[in-house]
């Protein structure tokens, strides 16, 4: 279209100074359009919120308060050297400001339900909010100060070149502009053709089929990108619908297949509410659809509606198909009873496991490793927690496979079980807040006695994926076990006892959001089965 001769001059806004989260502005990719995009920029100039990327003492601040209750109230961590975005500090200057504007108008005696009025108390005003100033010009209108920057096609960076002071309502130069045109001037206001092209000095014969084209491609490109958006909301609500879960209890049989018995699972199941005794009681084995499954039983105040949300719950199960989680076979809904049919771990729980066998190095950093997997899967799903794990809640499999068991089932039946149903499951369960507390994070252990809970199932309620990392420091210590005693001069080679150590106590901090998040805990902490000697990776987290 010729856009990229000096007839034109183009404009960006730059939202955020994050230049992870926003990206670099460059004309560089290293591919074919790099030559085109380069001429392009010659003109290109940028609009910023200042000139500056220092940061004061009191915005600072205000970011590490903004982080730390981002972690400890929504379990959102920012990373290493993420700043909160420019819209994020808007959304708190405004509810400020707007606080500190009801407060005057209250002192004052004022109607606060009269909007009008409260409108134009923000009138021809200025506050000095940590160490920033917001100025709300007569009209109302915010005034910002503002910092121009043109690209510099010998550096391929931008440079600063004029800058509106809001206060002083002046616009200065930085910088003398370098115009890329003929004489080094700066383009006519209009194009020599026009802004649309239609000047009939530049008219030539026949069909406008570039502008055709430039008209249609667009078009077509945003019908298509219509079609996609429209397409996926089709296809997940189909996904939400995939009654994939709904078992046929005439599928449900006995082991013993030559005998072709159907199990009556009322008749046959004791009212046991665990997966953590898999592997011992015979009672809770059957086979589904020729596969070895694990059932229980949970009553249930009402018959299980089906809503949204569990849908979504049931689809994102489905989807997290992960080797180190165990998955839902199936789910039978009677009146009042719901049957659960799981995966058959037969090797039984991880504390069954450590009671039983005495386990190499490796064979432990292979069940670390399984462990921090199978929470990361869950944390970076719509679950986004466990909720209550422990040594009852880890199985293992034929294979020596560490598996996450009972994800997102509190948020199934958490609406069908009353408080007593609660705690009576609770009472026929193995897992209990007697065997589990040393598992469980000190801000929940606080809920769970004020708030009378009994079922430390409902800790899901409640938790968030730093009670995760807590629990499975915990894990990683009791895995280990003696070995943490030990120097590291008497550890293997690829160990370091003292890294190990600081990555259970960076887990296991008293306060939530100083604790890494999983994925960081299985980055820098245990790589690919290995504790490397140099603890430098453990270091990391502190």
């Amino acid at each position: 279209m010729d856009m990229t001769n000096s007839e034109y001059v183009y404009f960006t806004v730059e939202p955020y100074r994050d230049v992870e989260f926003f990206g670099r502005l460059q004309a560089s990719f290293n591919d074919s359009s790099d030559e085109v995009a380069r001429k392009a920029f010659r003109y290109l100039f940028q609009i910023t919120g200042t000139c500056t990327k220092s940061v004061s003492v009191g915005m600072r601040r205000l970011q590490d308060q903004i982080k730390r209750r981002s972690a400890v109230e929504y379990g959102v961590k920012y990373r290493h050297n993420e700043d909160p975005s420019e819209s994020v500090l808007a959304s708190y200057f405004s509810v400020k400001t707007l606080g500190i504007v009801v407060d005057e108008a209250l002192k004052a005696g004022a109607d606060v339900y009269n909007g009008a009025a409260m409108a134009r108390r923000f009138f021809n005003h200025t506050w000095y909010l940590n160490e920033r100033t917001i100025n709300i010009d007569p009209m109302g209108n915010r005034i910002m100060d503002l910092c121009m920057r043109a690209f510099d096609n010998d550096s391929d960076t931008f440079r600063n070149v004029m800058y509106y002071d809001p206060t002083l309502t002046t616009l200065s130069e930085l910088e003398r502009i370098k115009w890329y045109t003929e004489n080094g001037t700066q383009p006519p206001n209009e194009p020599r053709c026009g802004f649309k092209g239609d000047n009939p000095a530049c008219a030539e014969p026949g069909p406008g089929i570039a502008l055709v084209a430039g008209t249609a491609v667009p078009a077509v490109v945003l019908l298509l990108v219509v079609s996609l958006c429209g397409f996926w909301r089709f296809r997940r609500e189909v996904e939400l619908k995939d009654n994939w879960w709904l078992g046929n209890k005439a599928d449900l049989m006995s082991p013993d297949s030559a005998s072709n018995r159907r199990y009556s699972i009322s008749r046959h199941t004791s009212p046991s509410y665990s997966l953590s005794t898999m592997g011992k009681d015979p009672k809770h084995f059957r086979t589904y659809r020729g596969n070895p499954v694990w059932i229980f039983k949970v009553q249930t105040l009402q018959t299980f509606f089906l809503n949204r949300s569990k849908r979504t719950i049931l689809r994102e199960m489905k989807l997290i198909s992960h080797v180190n989680l165990v998955h839902l076979q199936g789910l039978l809904i009677e009146k009042e009873t719901l049957t659960f049919m799981y995966e058959f771990c037969q090797k039984g729980s991880l504390a069954g496991l450590l009671e039983r066998m005495t386990l190499d190095w490796e064979f432990r950093a292979g069940l670390i490793h399984d462990l921090l997997e199978g929470v990361v899967v869950i944390h970076q799903s719509l679950i986004r927690r466990h909720g209550y794990l422990s040594p009852f809640t880890c199985l293992i499999d034929q294979r020596f496979t560490l598996k996450l068991a009972e994800f997102g089932l509190y948020d199934l039946i958490k609406d069908v079980t009353t408080p007593e149903m609660s705690n009576k499951l609770s009472e026929n369960s193995t897992i209990t807040y007697a065997n589990t507390e040393q598992w469980i994070a000190p801000e929940l252990q606080a809920k769970f006695k004020t708030n009378g809970m009994k079922n430390v199932r409902n800790l899901a309620a409640i938790a968030g994926p730093e009670a995760d990392v807590y629990a499975a420091g915990g894990l990683i210590d009791m895995v280990m076990e003696e070995n943490l005693a030990l120097d590291d001069a008497a550890a293997p080679p690829r160990y370091s006892l003292s890294g190990i150590r600081t990555i259970v106590e960076a887990c296991q901090h008293y306060e939530p959001w100083r604790r890494p998040m999983a994925d960081e805990v299985n980055r820098y902490g245990i790589l690919l089965r290995y504790f490397m000697k140099s603890g430098s990776s453990a270091n990391k987290l502190d």
